[in-house]
């Protein structure tokens, strides 16, 4: 399984000196180049209750032709683009607030703000592997992004985060989690949250093996598993800590029988172990407060 991708310039697909970023959302890979969307595939999916929540277009997308449907997909990133920056220089990477709540960098931000982890190992789309120390920018980076595949590094995105305290692993947007860990490890932090994407394929069991090397606690964090097959799902289950399902039916199938917790109805998030189920525990309160203050269903 490939574990490294990394983009700076690439030529043929529209010319030189040209930034490129394939992220995936509602199970589409979408192509962005400066700034703009030029490709969308054809989704595998017709309904995402998360995507339906979020979104006003997507609310009924069972009910759309694919050529709507793509649509409205562009519009939901080309939204990104326009009010975050998203695969842009103008990139938004600061956060205060939490935009779903059982997202991934919301649990990882809260896990920050009370010290149960000293890093979050994360994707910026125009910069690749990120090591975060803060939980504002850990939500900042994550609520504002799409699954990204690959990405080409954007000096303005890179250098802004590296301001801000983060570390930037490459300055050719290399995607590489199990750098990240090591990264992190080298700067002396101990309690380490690391996400990956269940599609990309990087392996679960390298970064699993690097924690006992290191001597560092690591918590995996495995997102976007829409279309995975049951190797991948198999993988999973033993060894990552936490899973957001999406649409997979092998991973609902699977590993509901070795779910510890259970998060949310409609796109269940498995908590696969102890360290997950604290990592949880601890985040609770959290949701049960923005719950008074927001309308999250």
């Amino acid at each position: 399984m490939g574990k490294t991708v990394g983009m700076r310039r690439v030529s043929g697909l529209t010319g030189e000196g040209k930034d490129i970023h394939k992220v995936r959302y509602f199970s589409s890979l979408i192509t962005i180049c400066d700034g703009k969307v030029i490709k969308i595939t054809k989704p595998s999916i017709s309904h995402c209750p998360l995507a339906g929540f979020l979104y006003k277009g997507l609310k009924k997308s069972d009910c759309l032709s694919v050529s709507r449907l793509k649509e409205e997909i562009r519009k939901v990133i080309e939204w990104k683009i326009t009010e975050f920056g998203f695969c842009s220089k103008d990139r938004v990477f600061w956060a205060e607030e939490a935009s779903v709540p059982y997202g991934a960098s919301e649990i990882m931000a809260h896990a920050l703000k009370i010290g149960v982890i000293d890093s979050a190992v994360m994707v910026c789309d125009g910069a690749g592997t990120v090591v975060v120390p803060f939980p504002q920018l850990a939500q900042g980076i994550g609520a504002r992004m799409h699954s990204v595949i690959r990405t080409s590094a954007i000096p303005e995105v890179v250098e802004g985060l590296r301001r801000l305290g983060c570390r930037v692993i490459s300055d050719d947007g290399v995607i590489d989690q199990e750098k990240g860990v090591r990264e992190a490890a080298k700067e002396g932090c101990k309690k380490i949250a690391v996400t990956v994407n269940a599609y990309r394929g990087e392996s679960l069991k390298d970064i699993r093996e690097l924690e006992r090397r290191l001597g560092v606690s690591v918590i995996i964090l495995v997102v976007c598993a829409t279309g995975i097959g049951s190797r991948r799902t198999d993988e999973i289950g033993r060894y990552a800590d936490m899973v957001w399902t999406c649409r997979s039916a092998e991973v609902r199938n699977r590993l509901f029988p070795k779910a510890l917790e259970v998060l949310s109805d409609a796109a269940p998030v498995y908590v696969l172990t102890e360290k997950g189920r604290k990592l949880v525990y601890r985040y609770l309160p959290a949701i049960f407060s923005m719950r008074k203050a927001r309308s999250f269903s």
